[in-house]
């Protein structure tokens, strides 16, 4: 719970500073990092830090993190029958109402999790709500025409 306040306040925060400018930041456990520099690859991030270090860390352990005004925040992935497969870095594309919409990119594992759709970059993604930090909806073909519209979205067929 302590770890969901901070990351939320963090959250927040990026929202008031991003109106300013671009702010990029790292999640690690307890450490964030600010900078300019971050550059997320295929398995680690590098951030550049303010004494010119550079900090690498593998993705696995990164929480959260937001480069380009695009925040990602680690979640548990849950599949249409409702097994966890671990967790990931979605991406948080719209929030109302204390309820919170990401996106996913099933390609990354490989595996059959559901219903997807195509984004706006045309690209096989599955959405989720989560509200608290715990998965609250899937979204699929059935409740896609009225999840998508509440958050602001055009609704696109799934494939």
């Amino acid at each position: 719970m302590k770890k969901l306040v901070v990351l939320f306040a963090l959250v927040t925060f990026a929202f008031v500073i991003q109106s300013s400018g671009k702010l990029n930041y790292v999640t690690i456990g307890d450490k964030t990092y600010f900078s300019n520099a971050v550059k997320v690859g295929i398995s680690n991030v590098r951030i550049g830090t303010e004494d010119g270090m550079t900090v690498k860390a593998p993705l696995n352990k990164v929480d959260s993190y937001m480069v380009d005004g695009k925040l990602f925040e680690r979640l548990p992935l849950i599949c249409y029958d409702g097994n966890v497969k671990g967790t990931e870095l979605l991406e948080l594309i719209a929030f109302r109402n204390g309820l919170r919409l990401y996106k996913y990119y099933p390609g990354k594992t490989g595996k059959d999790l559901g219903c997807c759709f195509y984004d706006e970059s045309n690209l096989k993604a599955m959405f989720y709500i989560y509200k608290e930090g715990k998965l609250y909806l899937r979204v699929n073909e059935d409740n896609a025409q009225t999840v998508f519209p509440f958050f602001g979205i055009e609704f696109q067929s799934g494939i």
